[in-house]
C-alpha cells in the first residue's frame, strides 16, 4: 500500500488514478488506454449466445426480452458502481439515465461509465458534483430488428454524508437519580439519511424500558440510576460512511443521605465524645459541624471520618449539634442534642469520728452536680443491701431528707466501721468514706511536756512546762504548791497583787524573782471530761547556783498508721519527724490507751525503727497509740494519736492493710459506667454496662444496685467481668433508679452513673371493688363501683371493662369513668353485671358478679357460685309438672299394691336357694356346666335350676322370717323384652294371684358384663342357631319339671349371666311369693332385635 502521493493501476483496457492522503483515498480517475484494446474474457462466450439468442429471436421474429432489468444502487463517491441489464434477442442495449441516454465510454473515451458486453452499465468511478452527477433513475433499452424493450427503472444514488451534526448533546450532562434525560442528537446530513445509533463507553446502547432512542435519534433515558453514569457517544452512518459525535459524559448524581445520623448521646464533664455522622451520595457530599444554639470550642473539636469528636466536654459543649451533607445533588441535614453531665463532686466529705457509745453523732457529706446527684450511706455491714436512701433510717441510722447528713442514734460498738457517702447522678459517681468508732470511752489528756526539777538562786527565774495534748476533749491545766510533802497544797493564780507569778496559755508556770520561801513542790493539773492527770516537780533555791540550758529534746515524729491488725495485736508505723537530725541520736517509745484505763500506758519504751507491733492486747478493745522521740535529754513531745483500731477480725481478712489500701486507692476512680436498660416483660428488665479500663486483676464483681422511686436499696452480686444482668421480679409501672458498684474481694468502689428507667405498665391485680347497682327506672340502671388503687393497677387506668349477662348473652361496655348507666333493660329477668379495670398492657380480673333481679332486689354472688337464671321456657314447666306428678302417684300406687298382699298358704315347697351341690358360682366351671340330660338336646348348655326352684334373677326385698336377722344380700335380673301380643304366662291359670311384668318395669341388663367377673365356659360349638346359648341358673330350682322359656324354641335371643349370686337359707326371695299356681314364674319374653345385644341392669 503506497501512503501519499497517488499510485495508478493499469488493466489492458483501461487504467484507473487513485489519489491517497496518508491512508484515505482522497480522488481517483480512470481512463482507456489507447494501446490495449479492451479485454473481455467473456467475449466470445457472450457473442455466442447474442448469436445464438439472435438466431433465437430472429427465429422467433420478435423484440428482444428483458432477462434481469437492473436494481436500485447506492454507492459512494469514487467508487465503482454497476447496474445490470441482460436481454434476449438484443442486437444492441442503450442506457437512459433521467431521459437522456448515457454517453459511455465506447461512445467517448473520457467517459467514465462503461458499457459491458452483458449490457451492464459499470462505473468506475461515481461521481457527484454540481456539473456531473451520476445519480438518477436509470433504465435499459435492449432493441433489435423487430423492436426494442425498456427494462424497469433503477435509482443510483450517490452517497453522501456531511461532517458535521445538525445538534448534539453538551459535553457534560448531570441530573438526580430517578429523573429523566434526553441526550439530543440530528446527524449530518446526508445521502441515504443516516442511521443513529448511541454508544455507552464504547458498546451500543439497546432499546429496554427505561432507555431508547427516538426516531430523531435522542437518547432518552427515564429514571436514571446510578448505574447510567458512562460517557455517551452518538454516531451516524449510512453508505458514505460513519460520523461520531464528540462524547457527552452523563452523571447521575444521588442527594446526599445518612448512611449513620448522629444520635443523642449524655456524657460526664470531662469526658471524650463522638458524634457519628456518615453521609453518601454521588458525588461524595462534604461534611460540615456546627452547633445550633452556641458556639463551639475550635480548640477541642475536630472531624474525624466524617465524626465529631470532642475533647474534654464541659458544660458549655450542651446544646443542638448539626450535621450538614451538601453537594450539587442537594443538602442534607441531621441534628443530634448533646447532654454534658456535671458528674458529683464532693464538696465536704465526711470525717473520721470517735464516738463514745450512747451519745449521738452525725456525718456530713455535701455532693454537688448536674443533674442534682442522689446521696445514699453505705453502712457498715457484711449485709451488701445496708444502703439508706434520704428519709430513711434503720436501727441506729437515718439519713436526712436531703441525703447530706447521716445521724447515728444511740451507737453501740456493734456501729463501728467505715461508712460511705455515695452521691450518684447521670453523670458517674463519687464516694467518700469515713471511720466510725464507737467506744466507751475517750482516751484521757496526755502531759506532752511536763515540768521538771528544777535548781535556781535566789533571784532568779524558775520555768516549769506543763503541755497538754488532748484530742478528744478540751483540758484545763491548774497549778498547785506545796511547801512539803507533809504539808497541805494551794492552787496558784496569776494575781497582780502577786507579779512574779504568770500562766501563760501554754500551760507554763513562770515564777520569776525567786524568794527562798518559793522551794517545794509544783504540781501540774490537767483536768477534762474524758479524764485527769498530774505531774510534779520539786524546786530548790540554792546560793551561787548556775542556771542551766534547757535540754534539746528531739522533734516529734509523725502520726502512727494502722498497717494492720488482728485479735490480740496491732502493727504500727511511723515516718521520722524532718528536723529529727538536729537532735541527735534517738529511738522510739510507743504509748497506748484503751477504755478502762485512767492513764496512757508505755507499750514499749526502745524502738530503734520507725514501725512495731504491738501485742498482747485484749480482744473486743478499742486501742489509741501515739509515739515519742527518745534521746538522752528526754522524750519528745507525743505525735498525733493514731485512729482508734479495735482487736477483732480484719474485715478483710484475705487483703493486708497495705493491699487494702491500693485496692481503694484503685477504685476510687470510676471503673464502669452504666449504658442501657431494657425491659423485657413488665417485672423484668436488662441491665448493660462497660468497663473504663482493663479491670480484670482489680475486680472481682459488680454490684448491680436498684431502688425504686422512695424505696428501700437491693442489690444483686454479678462476678467475673460480665457487662449484662438480667432483673426480674420487678414491680411493673415503677421508676426505678440503677447503678453499679465494683468490688474486689471485701472492698467496694466507686459506684457507677446512674441510669433511671420505668418498667412497663402491666394488667391491674384486682378488680375493682364495692360494685354498686341501683335502678332509676323501668329498664334502666346505673352501675358504680370504686377504682383500683396506683398499686394495685400496675399501670395508668384508661377505663373499665362493664359486662352485663342475661340468660346466656352478654354485652360488654367499656367506659372511662367508674360508673355505667345501662338502658332498655327487660323487666321481670335477672342480669349478672361484673366490672373490670382495663391498662394498657390488657384486662385485669373482673370482680364478684351482682345479681339484680327483675324488682331491683340486688346480691354478690360468692366466689365459685353458679349462678342459674330460671327457664324462659314456660311451657316446658307446664308440661313437666304434670308429668312428674303421675309418675309420683303410680309408685306410691305400686308401694301400697305390694305392701298389702297376701303371702302364700304354704313354704315348705320352696327349698332353699342352692341347696343342689353342683351348683357352685364360685367354682371352676361356675354356672355354665352341660347335664348328660342336654347332651342329645338342641341347647348349649343344661339348665342349672330345677322349675320348683326358680326364683327372680333380679334383686328384690327380702321378707323378713321369724327368728331371723337382717343380713345384706344381692341378686340379679336376666330378663328379655318380650315381643308384642306375645306372653308365656297362662292366662287361665287362678291360682296367681297378680302378674308382675319385671321387664317392663326394671331396666334392662348391661350391655357387657361387669370386670372381672368369669361368665363360666363359652357357648358349645354347634348350637342350634334360634336357642337360647345360656340356661339361667333359677331355671327349675327344686323340681323335676324342666321349666321351658318360650325364648328357647323359637327366639333368637340369648341369657347372659353377668353377676355371681351369693346364695342365702334363712331368706326368701319376693319372686317367691309371686309364683304362679303351676311353680312357673310369670314374665313378658320380647324378641331382642337383630343384630342388638341383650341388656341388663345391677341392682
Amino acid at each position: 500500500m503506497r501512503v501519499g502521493g497517488y499510485q495508478r493501476v493499469q488493466v489492458r483496457d483501461a487504467f484507473i488514478f487513485m489519489w491517497w492522503h496518508g491512508y484515505d483515498q482522497v480522488a481517483s480517475m480512470s481512463g482507456y488506454n489507447p494501446q490495449f484494446p479492451p479485454y473481455y474474457p467473456n467475449r466470445r462466450k457472450v457473442e455466442r449466445e447474442n448469436h445464438d439468442d439472435k438466431d433465437d429471436a430472429s427465429h422467433t421474429g420478435a423484440p428482444p426480452v428483458i432477462k434481469e432489468h437492473p436494481s436500485n444502487v447506492v454507492a459512494r463517491r469514487n467508487d465503482p458502481a454497476t447496474l445490470n441489464c441482460a436481454a434476449l434477442g438484443s442486437s444492441r442495449i442503450r442506457w437512459f439515465r433521467d431521459g437522456e441516454e448515457v454517453v459511455t465510454s465506447s461512445q467517448d473515451q473520457r467517459s467514465h461509465r462503461v458499457l459491458l458486453s452483458s449490457g451492464s452499465l459499470f462505473f468506475l468511478r461515481v461521481t457527484a458534483t454540481r456539473r456531473d452527477s451520476d445519480a438518477g433513475t436509470y433504465w435499459c433499452v435492449a432493441s433489435n430488428s423487430y423492436g426494442a424493450t425498456r427494462s424497469k427503472n433503477a435509482t443510483l444514488i450517490v452517497a453522501t454524508l456531511a461532517y458535521d451534526f445538525q445538534q448534539q448533546a453538551d459535553s457534560s450532562i448531570k441530573v438526580l437519580v430517578g429523573e429523566s434525560v434526553t441526550l439530543p442528537c440530528r446527524p449530518p446530513k446526508g445521502t441515504p439519511p443516516p442511521e443513529v445509533t448511541w454508544l455507552r463507553d464504547g458498546h451500543q446502547v439497546t432499546n429496554s424500558s427505561r432507555i431508547s432512542v427516538s426516531q430523531d435519534g435522542d437518547l432518552i433515558i427515564a429514571q436514571a440510576v446510578q448505574q447510567d453514569s458512562a460517557k455517551y457517544i452518538c454516531r451516524a452512518r449510512n453508505a458514505a460512511g460513519a460520523r461520531q459525535a464528540p462524547p457527552s459524559h452523563l452523571t447521575v448524581m444521588t442527594p446526599p443521605w445518612f448512611e449513620e445520623q448522629p444520635s443523642n448521646t449524655s456524657v460526664a464533664s470531662g469526658a471524650g465524645v463522638e458524634l457519628g455522622c456518615r453521609a453518601r451520595g454521588f458525588p461524595t457530599p462534604t461534611v460540615t459541624w456546627r452547633q445550633v444554639d452556641g458556639g463551639m470550642s475550635l480548640g477541642g473539636a475536630t472531624i474525624e471520618d466524617q465524626r465529631l469528636v470532642l475533647q474534654k466536654v464541659t458544660v458549655a459543649n450542651s446544646g443542638v449539634y448539626e450535621c450538614e451533607a451538601k453537594s450539587e445533588a442537594g443538602v442534607a441535614t441531621a441534628r443530634a442534642t448533646l447532654t454534658v453531665l456535671d458528674a458529683p463532686v464532693l464538696t465536704q466529705r465526711p470525717q473520721h469520728l470517735q464516738v463514745i457509745q450512747g451519745n449521738e453523732a452525725q456525718l456530713r457529706c455535701l455532693v454537688e452536680g448536674e443533674p442534682e446527684p442522689l446521696v445514699l450511706w453505705r453502712l457498715p455491714s457484711v449485709n451488701r443491701t445496708a444502703v439508706l436512701s434520704p428519709g430513711h433510717s434503720s436501727s441506729h441510722a437515718s439519713v436526712s431528707d436531703d441525703g447530706s447528713t447521716l445521724l447515728l442514734h444511740q451507737p453501740s460498738t456493734q456501729d463501728t466501721g467505715v461508712y460511705y457517702c455515695w452521691g450518684i447522678n447521670s453523670g458517674g459517681g463519687v464516694s467518700g468514706r469515713a471511720e466510725v468508732v464507737v467506744v466507751t470511752a475517750l482516751p484521757p489528756p496526755v502531759v506532752g511536756v511536763g515540768p521538771k526539777d528544777l535548781t535556781v538562786a535566789p533571784g532568779g527565774v524558775a520555768r516549769f512546762s506543763c503541755e497538754v495534748v488532748s484530742e478528744a476533749a478540751p483540758a484545763t491545766v491548774t497549778w498547785w504548791y506545796q511547801p512539803s510533802a507533809h504539808l497541805p497544797s494551794r492552787q496558784l493564780s496569776q494575781h497582780p497583787h502577786q507579779p512574779r507569778f504568770s500562766l501563760p496559755e501554754n500551760g507554763a508556770l513562770i515564777i520569776k524573782d525567786v524568794w527562798l520561801d518559793d522551794a517545794g513542790i509544783y504540781s501540774c493539773h490537767v483536768t477534762a471530761t474524758t479524764g485527769s492527770i498530774q505531774q510534779e516537780a520539786v524546786l530548790n533555791v540554792v546560793e551561787d547556783t548556775e542556771p542551766k540550758e534547757s535540754p534539746l529534746l528531739p522533734p516529734p515524729p509523725t502520726k502512727p498508721r494502722i498497717l494492720g491488725w488482728n485479735q490480740t495485736s496491732v502493727h504500727l508505723s511511723w515516718l521520722p519527724n524532718s528536723q529529727g537530725s538536729k537532735a541527735g541520736l534517738h529511738w522510739y517509745a510507743v504509748e497506748y490507751w484503751r477504755q478502762g484505763w485512767s492513764e496512757w500506758r508505755v507499750a514499749d519504751a526502745v524502738i530503734t525503727q520507725e514501725s512495731c507491733v504491738v501485742s498482747r492486747l485484749s480482744l473486743g478493745h478499742t486501742y489509741t497509740f501515739l509515739v515519742r522521740a527518745v534521746n538522752s535529754q528526754g522524750a519528745s513531745f507525743p505525735s498525733p494519736w493514731s485512729d482508734p483500731v479495735s482487736t477483732r477480725a480484719n474485715p478483710h481478712p484475705t487483703l493486708t492493710a497495705e493491699q487494702v489500701r491500693q485496692v481503694q486507692r484503685r477504685l476510687a476512680r470510676p471503673l464502669v459506667t452504666l449504658t442501657k436498660a431494657m425491659a423485657t416483660a413488665a417485672d423484668s428488665v436488662i441491665l448493660n454496662w462497660s468497663f473504663l479500663e482493663p479491670v480484670e486483676d482489680w475486680v472481682d464483681g459488680v454490684l448491680v444496685y436498684w431502688m425504686a422511686e422512695g424505696g428501700r436499696v437491693e442489690v444483686a452480686t454479678v462476678l467475673g467481668t460480665s457487662s449484662t444482668y438480667h432483673l426480674h421480679n420487678l414491680h411493673p409501672n415503677t421508676p426505678y433508679t440503677f447503678f453499679i458498684v465494683p468490688f474486689l474481694h471485701s472492698v467496694e468502689g466507686t459506684p457507677s452513673n446512674s441510669y433511671h428507667f420505668t418498667m412497663p405498665e402491666d394488667v391491674p391485680l384486682t378488680a375493682p371493688g364495692n360494685v354498686r347497682v341501683t335502678r332509676q327506672k323501668e329498664g334502666s340502671m346505673l352501675i358504680e363501683w370504686s377504682g383500683v388503687s396506683t398499686e394495685e393497677a400496675q399501670g395508668e387506668v384508661i377505663g373499665y371493662k362493664v359486662t352485663l349477662s342475661h340468660n346466656g348473652s352478654q354485652v360488654t361496655e367499656t367506659v372511662g369513668t367508674p360508673y355505667l348507666e345501662t338502658r332498655d333493660l327487660l323487666p321481670g329477668h335477672i342480669y349478672t353485671v361484673r366490672v373490670a379495670a382495663l391498662t394498657s398492657a390488657g384486662t385485669g380480673p373482673f370482680s364478684d358478679p351482682v345479681v339484680v333481679e327483675g324488682q331491683g332486689l340486688r346480691r354478690t354472688v360468692a366466689a365459685g357460685e353458679v349462678l342459674h337464671a330460671p327457664p324462659q321456657a314456660v311451657w316446658l314447666a307446664y308440661l313437666l309438672i304434670p308429668l312428674v306428678l303421675l309418675l309420683v302417684l303410680g309408685v306410691v300406687w305400686y308401694l301400697w299394691r305390694v305392701r298389702h298382699k297376701a303371702p302364700p298358704a304354704s313354704h315348705t315347697h320352696a327349698p332353699p336357694l342352692y341347696q343342689d351341690p353342683s351348683i357352685n358360682m364360685y367354682s371352676d366351671h361356675k354356672v355354665w356346666r352341660p347335664t348328660d340330660s342336654d347332651k342329645d338336646s338342641s341347647l348349649s348348655s343344661s339348665r342349672l335350676l330345677k322349675s320348683d326352684q326358680l326364683v327372680s334373677e333380679y334383686a328384690e326385698p327380702r321378707l323378713l322370717l321369724p327368728n331371723h336377722t337382717t343380713e345384706p344380700y344381692a341378686t340379679t335380673a336376666l330378663l328379655a323384652p318380650s315381643p308384642p301380643h306375645t306372653s308365656c304366662c297362662h292366662p287361665n291359670d287362678q291360682s296367681v294371684e297378680m302378674q308382675v311384668n319385671w321387664a317392663a318395669i326394671l331396666p334392662p341388663p348391661p350391655d357387657s358384663p361387669p370386670p372381672d367377673l368369669d361368665l363360666g365356659e363359652p357357648r358349645q360349638q354347634g348350637a342350634a342357631p334360634g336357642m337360647c346359648s345360656r340356661a339361667s341358673q333359677y331355671d327349675n330350682v327344686g323340681k323335676v319339671d324342666p321349666y321351658r322359656r318360650p325364648c328357647d324354641a323359637d327366639s333368637e335371643h340369648t341369657y347372659e349371666p353377668y353377676a355371681q349370686v351369693i346364695p342365702s337359707d334363712r331368706f326368701h326371695t319376693f319372686s317367691s311369693l309371686q309364683r304362679c299356681g303351676d311353680n312357673k314364674l310369670c314374665v313378658d319374653c320380647h324378641l331382642a332385635h337383630p343384630g342388638q345385644p341383650p341388656r341388663g341392669s345391677t341392682h
